[in-house]
Order: structure tokens, then C-alpha cells, then sequence
């Protein structure tokens, strides 16, 4: 079975509205990856937003995640910064991250930008971040194992996308410089094909698993610039809104 809910929300301040019409999706439930998803909770500020996620998985076949996202078009350069990211109880595979679907099903293909959490020695210094990839509909998603790392908080990461390659690079100073998240004695690189047909869904996604135990993956997510614009600055308008739509299948 599986559940999606999405809460349509435009980001203000009273009397302001943000960039982006973002929007939340929980996706995912009993049969997701890992262990059951059992759902998230986003909270939204000025500049940007705290996201969490119990049970499910960024992997495999099921997808189990809290999402926040926007729709999408051609190519397209995302930067945001991971102030803190943390496990309950303390885990490797909590992770938090960037996110290219071409929908919103459990089975859909993507690209993700894996960063795993603070507070764990052997995410931080061994797991890091790395690009996983489902590139069929319900296949097999990868590649496993350590990444690039060490991770200090905060971190700061790029994604760009050029026709079907996307590219991943981060960086630790703020995002005054950055550097590629290959590691090539791991065999992982920093970019990845994926062909999916435009509008796509363009977000960051957060999964809590460890080895088929549902844990709980907090992250506290600000500075989010697409093609350059803040995307939670504001500008006049209407007041917040907020629009929720229930689906189970």
C-alpha cells in the first residue's frame, strides 16, 4: 500500500509571499524500503526550513521520504546548506539531500544527493556524500557504501543539471569555493545520467532507516538558491496559505 500526502504551501510572512510555491509530500508507508515510513514533519522559516522524516529509505525499490519540493523545467543549478542534520537514535544511514524525480510514486526514477547525519563518527567520517541513483522505474537504486567525507557542519552542496547529466559538488567553507564529491577509491563520481522528461520534481528529501530499523532523520536546511534566486526571499503579496489533499492507493 501506498500513501502519499501533499501539503500545497506558499511561504510568507503575513503580508509576504516566497519565490517558490513549495510544496510537502510524504511518500511512502508500510512497504517502503528499509523499514516502514511513517511519515514527516516540515517546518518552514525565513530562509528556508527544518525537515524530518521516522522509518523509510532513499533506496531500492520503495521509496519511504519526507520531501519538500517545487516543479521544475530544463536545466537548472540548485545550492543549499545542511546546518545541522542528526539521527534519533545515533545512526549511519539517516540521510537528507537533494532530489531530481520525474514524479511523485514510490517507484519513480531519481537522482539524490546523499548526506548523512552529525552525529554519528562512522556517517561523518566514512559515509558522507555521494550520489544514488535509480534509473528505472522500480529498479535497483546505487551505487552502496562510503562516499566522500569527512563532513563538517555546516555544508553546503550544488547541484546542476545539464540535459540528462546532473553534478554534485560541496563545500565546507559557506560555499565560497567548492569541490567535486568524487572518490575514486570508492568508486563513486560525481555525476550521474538520468533521462526524465521535463517538468521534473526538484526538491530535498529526508529517509530514517538503519538496517530495517525505523530511526528519526531531523535536518535543518537554509540558503536554498535555484538559477541563483533565493528561493525563500520574499516580495508583497497575499498572505500564507496553506492547502492539504489526502491520497492513499
Amino acid at each position: 500500500m501506498r500513501y502519499l500526502i501533499i501539503a500545497a504551501m506558499v511561504i510568507a510572512l503575513t503580508t509576504v509571499v516566497s519565490a517558490y510555491d513549495w510544496e510537502v509530500a510524504e511518500i511512502g508507508g508500510p512497504d517502503s524500503e528499509g523499514s516502514p515510513y511513517e511519515g514527516g514533519e516540515v517546518k518552514f522559516t525565513n530562509d528556508g526550513f527544518t525537515i524530518s522524516s521516522t522509518g523509510g529509505d532513499l533506496w531500492s525499490n520503495n521509496l519511504g521520504i519526507t520531501l519538500v519540493y517545487v516543479e521544475m523545467s530544463g536545466d537548472f543549478t540548485m545550492r543549499y546548506t545542511i546546518e545541522e542534520q542528526t539521527t534519533d537514535p545515533s545512526a549511519v544511514w539517516g540521510k537528507c539531500g537533494a532530489i531530481v524525480m520525474q514524479d511523485l510514486e514510490q517507484d519513480s526514477p531519481y537522482m539524490f544527493i546523499q548526506s548523512t547525519c552529525s552525529n554519528n563518527d562512522v556517517a561523518v567520517n566514512d559515509k558522507g556524500t555521494k550520489i544514488i541513483t535509480r534509473p528505472q522505474r522500480g529498479g535497483e537504486a546505487g551505487p552502496g557504501s562510503n562516499g566522500w567525507a569527512p563532513l563538517t557542519w555546516p555544508v553546503t552542496y550544488k547541484l546542476v543539471r545539464e540535459g540528462d547529466l546532473f553534478t554534485a559538488s560541496v563545500s565546507l567553507d559557506g560555499g565560497k569555493t567548492f569541490e567535486s564529491i568524487a572518490n575514486p577509491a570508492e568508486g563513486k563520481e560525481d555525476n550521474t545520467t538520468l533521462m526524465l522528461e521535463d517538468p521534473v520534481i526538484l526538491g530535498i528529501a529526508a529517509s530514517g532507516d538503519e538496517d530495517g530499523m525505523q530511526i528519526t532523520t531531523t535536518a535543518t536546511v537554509t540558503n536554498v538558491f535555484i538559477n541563483g534566486i533565493n528561493a525563500f526571499a520574499v516580495e508583497p503579496g497575499r498572505k500564507l496559505t496553506t492547502t492539504w489533499a489526502g491520497i492513499k492507493k
